[in-house]
Parts: C-alpha cells; structure tokens; sequence
C-alpha cells in the first residue's frame, strides 16, 4: 500500500484471506470480521482492532501486533509466531492450543483471557509479574493464579524450567494473597489458616520448593542461632578464652546440625535441658537436610 491509500473491508466473511507485507496499523476494518485460515505475513498490524474476530487455524508471522486490540476474540490452533505484540490487549479472548513461539507479549493485558495448551519456546516472553491495567481495566486479583498457572503451564510443556519456577512462584504467591487470605477473613477456620500459614512458611523457607538457596541459608541462619544459645548458655570448655568458647559454640551446633555428631564436644549429665536442646537441634538439622535435597534434587533432575 502507497502511503495516500487506506483499507476499507466491507464483507465480514475473510476467511482464508492472505496480507503480505502490508502496513495496515491502527485500522478497525477487521472487526467482527470471520479471520479463521487468514494469513498475515510480516504485516504491520500496529494499534489495530481484532475485537470480535474469529483467528481459528489463523497464521500471523513476524508482524507487529504492538498496541493491538485482540479483544472478545481467539479461537482454535492460532500461531502467532515471532511477533512483537507487546502492549496488545488481549481481553476475554480465547487460545486452545495456539502456537505462541517466539512473540513478545510483555506489557499485554490478559484480564478473562483463557490459554490453554499453549506453545512457546525460549523466544517467547511474558511479563513477570503480568501487566495489571490496561486504559481504565484492572485484572481482578481472584483471576491471576489461572492466567499465572496458564503460562507456567505452556513453559511446563517447553521444558524451560527456569520459567517454570519463577512463574510457579508467582502464581502459588498469588494464590495465597488472593485466594486463601480473602478466604481466611470470610471463614475464619482452623483448617484454612493452617493452609494459608504452610503456604506462607514454604514461601519464605524455600520459595515453594523453586529456591535451594534460600533453605540452605535459613539452614545456616538455624545453626548460628543454636550456636549463639549455646555461646549465651555456657558450653563444657566455658572456661577457655571468650573467641576460643566462641567458635567452639559454631562448631558444636554446626556438627550437631549436620548430624555429624562427633562427640568430642557434649554437654555433661548434670545439664540434662542443654543435652535436650542439642538433641532438638540434630532433629531440625536432619529435616533440613533433607529439605534442601529434595528442593535441590527437583531443580537438578527434572
């Protein structure tokens, strides 16, 4: 197209219509229009509306979809693939095992957007967090865990597992904000709160299963804390100089932790609650320990 020329389509039925290279930005002639089998080929499609479009079996390829409006539309096996679609809009649409390999959708909005057996690739992008507002809409709260659980889904599928955890968190995160808090201060039940407090505590302690790193520095933060009690309560060689007691302490709790259990280094008889307390620590460190393997083990051989 020259650049004094414009389109007009009048006839809603387009199915299978082929564009090939074609500036046709900010254009509302495609809605309400039948688009399924349509071909567009690096197209600049910028700004334009898509609202009420039926894209089944369509093909959009290298195109520019920034700002566009893909609103109330979607449907069955649409690729859309190595397009620049951020900013789109893609509002109470529908995808059904749609290819999205390579496209760029970060900034798109998402609200009642419903993704399902989606394909994506390494090249694919999404934002993390999802964009939350587009002109005057905001994306409800309660709906974020789905859209969320869709994406890492799609990645799921890729078997690109670095997305995977980063959006498993956010969406097991979401989750417990949105979903189980709400919940909580409606019901008020033991049981709820017992659900909503072990989702937080396997947050902070290990990222919902996705960060190895942080169990083994809450597993260090554990064993410098006993170490500090039994620095503060007087450990058997208390009578050596304050650094000697000092790392002595670190290195009883660290051997007690570990499970290591050397016996070099023991409380006598006479302080039966510190040989508790010892025992209480050896018992924390297994479970930690074997926390931290299962978290590593599922980051390393999936």
């Amino acid at each position: 197209m020259s650049a004094d020329e414009f389109w007009v389509l009048t006839h809603d039925d387009l199915r299978g219509i082929r564009f090939y290279n074609e500036d046709i930005s900010h254009t509302t002639s495609f809605q309400s229009k039948a688009l399924s089998y349509a071909s567009f080929y690096n197209c600049n499609l910028a700004g334009s509306s898509l609202e009420r479009t039926d894209l089944s079996y369509a093909r959009i390829e290298n195109c520019d979809l920034r700002g566009t409006a893909i609103t109330a539309s979607g449907g069955f096996c649409v690729r859309i693939m190595n397009c620049n679609a951020a900013d789109a809009c893609l509002w109470q649409s529908g995808f059904r095992e749609c290819d999205f390999t390579g496209t760029d959708l970060r900034g798109a909005y998402f609200e009642s957007t419903v993704i399902e057996d989606l394909k994506v690739n390494y090249l694919t992008q999404f934002d993390l967090p999802l964009q939350h507002r587009w002109n005057n809409r905001t994306i409800p709260n309660k709906h974020m865990p789905d859209l969320l659980r869709s994406i890492r889904l799609a990645y799921e599928r890729a078997e690109l597992w670095s997305h995977v955890d980063n959006y498993f968190y956010r969406e097991k995160t979401a989750q417990r904000k949105h979903i189980l808090w709400p919940y909580l201060k409606q019901r008020r039940s033991i049981s709820v709160f017992v659900m909503w407090f072990l989702s937080l505590a396997s947050a902070i302690l290990s990222g919902y299963a996705t960060k190895p790193i942080r169990v083994l520095l809450w597993g260090a933060i554990l064993s410098f804390s006993f170490s500090g009690l039994y620095f503060w309560l007087g450990i058997p060689s208390a009578n050596g100089p304050a650094q000697t007691t000092y790392f002595e302490s670190i290195y009883l709790s660290l051997t007690t932790f570990s499970t290591l259990g050397f016996g070099d280094v023991t409380y006598e008889a006479a302080r039966p609650w510190l040989r508790i307390l010892t025992t209480v620590e050896a018992l924390v460190g297994a479970v930690w320990t074997s926390l931290f393997v299962v978290v590593l083990a599922k980051k390393l051989f999936r």
